[in-house]
């Protein structure tokens, strides 16, 4: 965890960047099924960037006028100690954070229109729908959750987003912790590999090493033997011999820090003639991808990269037919790669997605309408400490390679005849599909892939499949 005087410096850093009051919510628990039943609490990831383990119920007040940050609690009870455990006193709280005070949460709407008067706060939307209501109420921006456009206040995403987009040396600590959480729990999955074993039974030993390291998954764990369904979290198959098995998972720390990665291994322990050639080609685009990261470097350069590769290796396997710069301006690649290369990673698994194409695509860039291309989450150029995942994929999609409109529209630079075989590969079981995703961070002299010894070369993997059974 980040110490206190990070967290304090961040505080600081975001005072210096706005010029209106910003009031954060870290929102609460959220019931489950019943209100006395809630699901694990955890904060809003603004929040959780300038605050160490916050309280649920939790706000905060940033004014860059007298350069003050008002934390507002929920009030220390009898009845709290009982069900809860003793919690440290206001002043207790305010020492060790270094905030400017501690008040009371039930008096946040007063204290806060008190202290601003005819001054204008902005706040920004949360999953916590009540928090998000109140501080609505309270500063009067009609901020929404699920549309982005209107999520928050440009000019404080923005603030938030420029220092979140450039780590200290203690997030990329923390970036590194989560990667190794991450290195252990994929390693144990392919270790644990065998015909037979269920899909629901590998996940238990990767959901099981986070929380041997007293981390959560990041998001819902994908593992799947139907790779080609891109967010599969059903975990009913069973695995068999000829299976490609695909797993994309990733710890986060209790800072909010997290790793994203996706390794395809055979369940057999030994790729076929068939699975080595399309994972040959999926990990030379992955190759010539993160070798572009760099200062300066457009992300859009990077898919495309990815996905020149892609069509070329297509190509010399018969299953594509033209010119490579043809093919993906076209966009036919996205017959077998129909997503974007990866995104930002940090505090969120997707970081600041949530803040839209505001953060994502800069003025002067507009997200295409191409399918597949239209996938590609970000269009920015890349800076010394940042963290982008890099994650293409070849995948037979029954849906798009029997879809109509794709066989009409590329016809001539797809050969379905030949992509349908794989439909039916695997005793009919299909092909499914392969990723291959690394987080990588931009350096001031190029790359620092955080994820490197996680096992992805096709000698390593089969060397370590199965190798606990």
């Amino acid at each position: 965890m980040p110490t206190s005087a990070h967290f304090k410096l961040r505080r600081k850093q975001f005072l210096a960047a706005i010029d209106s009051p910003v009031l954060l919510m870290a929102g609460s628990w959220i019931p489950r099924n019943y209100p006395a039943n809630p699901g694990p609490f955890r904060a809003d990831s603004a929040f959780l960037f300038f605050f160490a383990s916050p309280e649920p119920n939790a706000a905060a007040l940033f004014d860059p006028k007298d350069q003050s940050v008002t934390l507002f609690l929920d009030e220390r009870t009898a009845e709290d100690a009982l069900w809860h455990g003793p919690s440290a006193s206001f002043a207790e709280v305010k020492r060790s954070i270094g905030v400017t005070s501690v008040e009371k949460r039930s008096d946040l709407g007063d204290l806060v229109k008190k202290k601003l008067g005819a001054r204008k706060a902005h706040t920004i939307a949360i999953a916590d729908p009540r928090a998000t209501a109140e501080a609505r109420k309270i500063t009067g921006d009609k901020v929404e959750f699920f549309n982005t456009k209107k999520v928050g206040h440009p000019d404080v995403l923005r603030a938030i987003a420029a220092l979140r987009n450039h780590r200290l040396p203690e997030e990329v600590k923390e970036m590194r912790r989560a990667a190794a959480v991450t290195r252990d729990a994929h390693k144990k999955a392919m270790a644990h590999t065998r015909p037979g074993i269920s899909e629901q039974e590998l996940v238990g030993h990767v959901e099981g090493t986070f929380i041997k390291h007293s981390c959560v998954p990041a998001y819902g764990t994908i593992l799947s033997v139907r790779g080609e369904v891109l967010h599969n979290h059903d975990h009913s198959n069973s695995v068999k011999s000829g299976d490609l098995v695909l797993l994309d998972a990733g710890a986060e720390l209790p800072s909010g820090y997290c790793g994203d990665v996706t390794r395809t291994w055979p369940a057999n322990g030994r790729f076929s003639p068939a699975q080595r050639d399309i994972y040959d080609i999926v990990l030379e685009a992955e190759k010539a991808s993160v070798a572009m990261v760099k200062p300066g470097a457009r992300y859009r350069d990077l898919h495309l990269a990815s996905a020149r590769v892609i069509a070329d290796g297509l190509c010399q396997l018969g299953l594509m037919h033209g010119d490579t710069d043809n093919l993906v301006e076209s966009g036919a690649h996205a017959v077998f790669f129909p997503h974007g290369v990866g995104h930002i990673i940090g505090i969120d698994v997707h970081d600041m997605e949530g803040y839209g194409d505001l953060i994502a695509y800069p003025p002067g860039r507009k997200r295409s309408a191409q399918f597949g291309t239209a996938f590609l989450r970000m269009d920015i150029d890349l800076a010394a400490g940042m963290y982008v995942t890099i994650e293409p994929g070849i995948y037979f999609v029954p849906a798009i390679l029997q879809n109509t409109t794709m066989r009409k529209q590329f016809k001539g630079q797809v050969n379905f005849a030949k992509a349908e075989r794989f439909l039916k590969m695997n005793n009919k079981r299909g092909f499914g599909g392969v990723r291959i995703e690394d987080d990588v961070m931009c350096t001031k002299s190029g790359h620092d892939i955080l994820t490197a010894d996680i096992p992805k070369e096709r000698a390593a993997l089969e060397a370590i499949v199965g190798s606990a059974c």
